[in-house]
């Protein structure tokens, strides 16, 4: 009998080892493109709420939306719009920022100028992990994250139908977290037959293994490299040196030299896959951080600076 079982736990070990190494070589041997792309069409609008807050530096309309889509669920932003639109229709700009940060981004835009502002909302937070085990909460993350890029797409397609947007001027930033998905979601939209033209990426890196394993120093080697690496097999549809050499879009890369979150073999192996055109700005700074209010705030005219000049928004 304990024979039996010792039999019955060894197949079962066996089986489940298996699954594991079939699941490792599909997500290595696959296309990236296959885990991020869903359906973006029709967003609709769920929920749409008027909202002030004393501490965001321009009187504009501000809006926090929900819409939802047959394949990707509810997406999250906040729109900010001048007061007043006019006859003609304006340029767009997408902002993915911190995972953590959300509305407060609009606290770091001073002169947003006559231009709608939408600011993407991620899936998943970090708060989230108090609700359930970790365990359970891995795939959640899993879908969160790999949900990002279609979603973002989604964003862009609904903010294209809008009677106030000039279609021929809608733009991308990322900035630290954001900054991750960028390549991903550029390279998606042209998948879908569209074309990005402008995009920022602040204070973003290639090769997320390499990036992982250096920032979790909580962890003792060989464990780390071995969590990192089954958790980036585990999101390997949005690594930006997947996606990041078929980029058909005019790019603005900024990095700090001094950032000790992004290792610089990571920024300068984006820097290399990103091709032309592109244009990079190098700051003797570390890693961005909404804490540092001047870093924050000279990326954002930094950003302005280079879109204007691109005329892509406006002044």
């Amino acid at each position: 009998m304990v024979r039996k079982i010792a039999l019955i736990a060894g197949a079962c070990i066996i089986l489940i080892v298996l699954v594991i190494a079939l699941w490792i070589v599909w997500q290595i041997l696959a296309d990236p493109l296959d885990f991020i792309d869903r359906s973006t069409a029709d967003l609709s609008v769920d929920r749409d709420s008027l909202f002030y807050d004393a501490l965001i530096p321009v009187p504009r309309v501000y809006h926090k939306l929900i819409l939802s889509g047959p394949e990707i669920g509810e997406v999250s932003c906040v729109l900010s719009l001048p007061d007043s639109l006019g006859p003609d229709p304006i340029p767009a700009l997408i902002i993915l920022g911190g995972l953590e940060i959300g509305v407060e981004t609009l606290k770091y835009i001073p002169d947003p100028g006559h231009n709608a502002i939408i600011i993407y909302q991620y899936p998943y937070h970090p708060e989230y992990w108090y609700y359930g085990s970790a365990i359970t909460e891995i795939p959640v993350i899993r879908e969160s994250v790999l949900s990002v890029p279609a979603q973002v797409l989604a964003l862009y397609d609904w903010a294209g139908r809008q009677s106030w947007t000039d279609t021929a001027r809608i733009s991308l930033a990322g900035y630290s977290f954001g900054a991750l998905f960028i390549p991903a979601i550029v390279h998606l939209s042209q998948q879908h037959g569209h074309q990005i033209s402008h995009t920022v990426i602040s204070y973003g890196g290639a090769d997320l293994y390499h990036l992982l394993d250096y920032n979790m120093t909580n962890v003792d080697p060989p464990w780390r490299g071995l969590i990192s690496w089954m958790a980036i097999t585990a999101i390997r549809g949005i690594e930006p040196a997947e996606h990041a050499p078929y980029l058909k879009s005019d790019v603005l890369l900024i990095n700090g030299t001094e950032d000790h979150q992004i290792p610089e073999s990571c920024w300068r192996l984006l820097h290399r896959l990103v091709p032309e055109p592109k244009s990079v700005i190098l700051l003797q700074e570390g890693h961005m951080d909404p804490r540092k209010r001047e870093l924050t705030m000279k990326l954002v005219r930094l950003t302005k600076e280079w879109l204007v000049q691109k005329d892509v928004i406006n002044n």
